[in-house]
């Protein structure tokens, strides 16, 4: 998954997308009537699509981007249902879905200038696929009046710079607000499980919602059945390659290790998890501190976390048997 997305999961998504619908809703109108400027000037609607691909990714944006313009026709007739609409739909669900694809799904995304590559190649090519649209309806209807592309993008001058200044100060400004609030919820899990406080803690939507105490990889075994870890950020005190099996089994979103093995890392690294530590070490040693642990070893020569968890669950009940 893109380590930059803000919002992962398919709920914070949906509720943000439609946060941004309302705001596209309620912006061409207030600008409309309130300041009596004409929405193919500042293009009050084309912002949240932008700001929707960018911070939840293609399909939220593309959707937003091709429901937002049906919604305002019919409930405030701007754009009219035609022909601007079916235009304007076309136009934004490139926006929204470009944007997205762009920032989410490609290099460029990563860099500093993301944002700003994003906004004009996805700019670019929505205004390509308007005056393509507006070709073929003239196909169809020879006497349809609606601007052309190159028209379209000369009115609408103001809205674009309008558009470069804010679409990037407010996805940096709400990019900023949710890496601190995981970077809270993070420290005050560490801070848990270095003051004995806990051994496990899990994190869902940034905050702390399950602190474990058991010893060995009991918790994250219970926490597997439970259904607990799934989108979930796991902090740990140790993360051996046995732990590590478990929580790609369980869909974990990412996890930090105070201590975790070189196995474990190559494990997570490989099922595309997010792992981060405060030390590496070759192996887990055992409680006794002069081999392995026992988990560590039963899982070696393992690579199907389905297997590895049948594995430690039989190695688990042997030396309980045993004790």
């Amino acid at each position: 998954m893109n380590k930059r997305a803000v919002f992962r999961t398919k709920t914070e998504r949906l509720t943000v997308a439609g946060m941004l619908l309302a705001v596209g809703i309620i912006l061409p109108y207030a600008t409309a009537h309130g300041l009596g400027i004409q929405g193919n000037i500042l293009l009050p609607m084309h912002i949240p699509v932008f700001i929707c691909g960018i911070l939840c990714g293609p399909f939220w944006g593309g959707m937003c981007g091709i429901i937002l313009p049906l919604l305002n026709s019919l409930i405030t007739s701007m754009p009219a249902l035609y022909p601007n609409m079916p235009m304007m739909a076309a136009e934004l669900l490139v926006y929204g879905t470009v944007s997205g694809l762009i920032y989410h799904k490609t290099p460029l995304g990563s860099k500093k200038a993301g944002v700003y590559l994003s906004l004009v190649i996805s700019m670019v090519c929505g205004r390509i696929i308007y005056g393509l649209v507006f070709r073929f309806m003239l196909i169809f209807d020879g006497d349809l009046k609606a601007a052309s592309a190159i028209a379209a993008l000369v009115t609408g001058l103001p809205g674009i710079a309008i558009q470069l200044l804010f679409v990037p100060g407010v996805v940096f400004a709400v990019e900023g607000l949710f890496r601190k609030s995981k970077t809270d919820a993070l420290q005050s899990a560490k801070n848990l499980i270095l003051s004995d406080k806990a051994t496990c803690v899990v994190i869902k939507e940034d905050k702390i919602v399950s602190i474990e105490h058991g010893s060995g990889i009991k918790p994250v075994i219970d926490l597997y059945y439970q259904g607990f870890i799934r989108d979930a950020v796991i902090v740990d005190k140790i993360i051996g390659k046995a732990a590590a099996m478990i929580m790609v089994l369980g869909g974990v979103r990412a996890c930090y290790g105070i201590t975790v093995s070189k196995s474990a890392v190559e494990y997570l690294e490989k099922h595309n998890v997010p792992v981060e530590f405060d030390k590496c070490t070759e192996y887990i040693v055992n409680r006794k501190g002069d081999g392995i642990c026992p988990m560590e070893e039963t899982v070696k020569d393992i690579e199907d976390a389905k297997t590895a968890l049948e594995a430690l669950k039989a190695k688990v009940a042997s030396l309980s048997q045993g004790k």
